[in-house]
């Protein structure tokens, strides 16, 4: 851990678009602070294996949402039976994000574990929802990488077919206000040429090589902003950034939503739920806010 200064996260919480010139090859880059991943995984005492990997689906979530076109939300669940069976990281297009982790065991001990060591035998879903009106389009795969990065690009292998790179990076540094729990990200993508851009497997190739060269330390420096990091990586090639486009920890939870899921309860169990104070106490596991709601708003009809 590295001790710096809050005004030394000026670009965190974004992710931007790039692209290479003259390469049929497009990417994005994302760094998550203080107003994302940290507020996300503080508000739960997570052990630090499931911290760190949960800040990787987070920063997963935001690459891979924010290349989609559509209006809707982004999901990265992973899922076993594992220590830490259940893993959610959401992207919104409206740069929310928010995530979860469920765990059984808290003596999981200090260091990165791979995701199925952790999640245990089970898979990596994707899913993209556009509304309620839009059908859900949905990938799985095997939790088989040794990183949830190799996870993902196995993932865009298998149900896209699309070539892809991944790199994430998850860590805590000392501020001068305490701990903060940071992360980095990059991605890159094969692309159809065109007349502008040609293809060739040898810009692929060099492309990958470049990007490999990228490290955690470099995705977690809050001193070295998007367009140096990627200038350094692709500078005798050329590269492009898009404006960076915030984002922000963000839930969806409401009382009205979570009054309206109650109501499906049969007037016993709503007897059984209500606390002392007399109210129905539910909190969002997301966020952990909790409602305080009056059983007569919901009543069993």
């Amino acid at each position: 851990m590295v001790s710096v200064a809050l005004s030394d996260h000026a670009h965190d919480d974004c992710v931007a678009a790039f692209t290479i010139d003259g390469a049929p090859v497009r990417g994005r880059y994302a760094r998550l602070g203080a107003g994302t991943i940290d507020a996300i995984i503080k508000r739960h005492d997570y052990p630090r294996p499931v911290a760190l990997l949960l800040g990787e689906a987070l920063t997963l979530a935001a690459l891979v949402g924010s290349l989609l076109k559509a209006e809707g939300k982004l999901t990265v669940q992973a899922q076993g039976d594992g220590p830490a069976p259940l893993l959610v990281a959401e992207y919104r297009s409206d740069g929310g994000l928010r995530g979860y982790a469920r765990v059984r065991d808290a003596d999981l001990g200090e260091e990165r574990r791979s995701p199925a060591d952790l999640i245990g035998a089970g898979a990596l879903t994707l899913t993209l929802d556009q509304g309620p009106d839009t059908e859900q389009m949905q990938g799985v795969v095997p939790l088989e990488g040794d990183t949830l990065a190799q996870c993902a690009e196995l993932y865009f292998d298998r149900s896209e077919q699309t070539p892809t790179r991944i790199l994430l990076a998850v860590g805590e540094e000392i501020t001068a206000h305490g701990t903060l729990w940071r992360a980095g990200g990059g991605l890159i993508q094969r692309v159809a040429g065109d007349a502008a851009r040609g293809f060739t497997e040898e810009d692929w190739n060099r492309a990958q090589i470049l990007f490999a060269s990228l490290t955690d330390a470099e995705m977690l420096d809050p001193t070295l902003a998007t367009h140096v990091a990627l200038y350094r990586l692709f500078h005798e090639d050329g590269v492009r950034m898009a404006a960076p486009y915030p984002l922000e920890d963000r839930c969806t939870c409401n009382r009205e939503r979570l009054a309206a899921l109650l109501q499906s309860f049969t007037a016993e169990e709503i007897a059984d739920l209500i606390e002392p104070d007399g109210k129905l106490h539910a909190r969002c596991q997301f966020c952990a806010r909790l409602y305080l709601i009056d059983p007569a708003e919901v009543a069993a009809t």
